[in-house]
């Protein structure tokens, strides 16, 4: 090849090269701003700076005006008795009192707090009514769900020893944080929350699901569940109630009241429902178009209040390819054969042996013997 060609062709390559690096510069640009406008109509907050939401003191309600939850005024139930009640203070004084457990944190594992919020008002503050802490642990490439029951009695920072769903409703999701971090040495700073109204758009946006609704007693409950809603809303008491046991396509306010249903079973059957009724919602959004993808995102995104800042969100969805290979395990707190029911201050509540959840924790979550 003589020396023209050859320039001419390397010229050519260049050009060549020049535009794909072009492209692929326009397309990563358009990558950047596609998903910048997304993570904008997020309500991002910093828990540290002072003016934002969650320093908007209106917001919450003082421990001594916060109404007691519904079973609470229904189950003519005695508390327990003075020595069971001392024994499980005792227990929350000297786990906040132990400096020998210290605050356990790694650089490999990122904890996120999702709130599940029961305010009944449109962008106020209300009891946690679901609490997962979902933990990415690049070293061990797993990810863990962590349910905390609602019930765990402990001590809430600069309060009285309560509920720990409380601890949203007196300080919003900074004193809920630092409730979890003080009681369970486990460094967790994010945090995401969504409340009832976000929660019945998701499920809307997918269709609603399909669930069996057992029992007379069951459906009572979530009719009861529908009724608030309604009520809240300005709409007919009576609409989207259930006729009676059966299997439903439930919508999303009718899957709310299932999901919420905490007085068939247990606690612990009530996070099992929800983790159900996760499923088949992931399972619904896996189905939609991207136009139906764009139109929930619209809706959800700006009902949905974080401190992951831009750059964090942004990464979490840039890994999500590599995520899609780590192992899924998940757990409750606590954990079983280290609590006990009791009742107190006409509270039914869970006394935990802090000691153990703590060491299960530490073994699920950061792979600590």
């Amino acid at each position: 090849m003589n020396p023209e060609k050859k320039t001419k062709l390397k010229k050519r390559l260049t050009i060549a090269g020049i535009s794909i690096v072009a492209v692929l510069l326009i397309l990563s640009i358009s990558g950047y701003l596609f998903i910048r406008s997304y993570i904008k109509k997020m309500n991002l907050v910093n828990l540290d700076e002072p003016n934002n939401i969650s320093d908007q003191e209106e917001l919450y309600i003082d421990e001594d005006d916060l109404e007691p939850e519904p079973e609470d005024i229904i189950e003519d139930i005695p508390d327990s008795t003075q020595e069971e009640i001392e024994t499980v203070e005792d227990m929350i004084r000297h786990n906040m009192e132990d400096n020998q457990t210290p605050m356990i944190s790694d650089k490999d594992v990122t904890n996120i707090l999702l709130i599940g919020c029961d305010t009944r008002k449109k962008g106020g503050s209300g009891r946690s009514d679901a609490m997962i802490i979902v933990s990415i642990n690049k070293k061990t490439k797993t990810i863990t769900a962590t349910s905390i029951l609602r019930d765990v009695y402990l001590q809430i920072p600069g309060k009285r020893n309560n509920r720990i769903n409380a601890a949203h409703a007196m300080g919003g999701a900074g004193l809920l944080l630092d409730t979890i971090k003080q009681n369970f040495k486990i460094e967790v700073d994010r945090f995401a929350t969504v409340d009832f109204y976000a929660f019945i758009d998701i499920v809307d946006a997918v269709g609603g699901v399909t669930l069996d609704v057992d029992t007379d007693k069951e459906v009572r409950v979530i009719n009861n569940y529908i009724k608030e809603l309604n009520r809240l809303t300005g709409k007919d008491e009576t609409l989207d109630q259930l006729p009676g046991p059966g299997t439903y396509h439930l919508n999303g306010k009718q899957t709310l009241g299932y999901v919420r249903n905490r007085y068939v079973g247990s606690d612990f059957a009530r996070t099992a429902r929800q983790r159900e009724v996760l499923e088949k919602v992931f399972n619904g959004v896996k189905g939609l178009g991207l136009t139906e993808i764009n139109d929930l995102m619209n809706v959800i995104l700006p009902q949905v209040t974080t401190n992951l800042t831009e750059g964090e969100i942004f990464s979490i969805i840039l890994s999500l390819p590599s995520y899609a290979g780590y192992e899924l395990q998940q757990m409750s707190i606590p954990i079983k054969g280290s609590y006990e029911n009791l009742r107190i201050n006409k509270m039914a509540v869970l006394g935990i042996d802090f000691e153990k959840n703590i060491k299960e924790m530490q073994r699920v979550i950061y792979n600590v013997e």
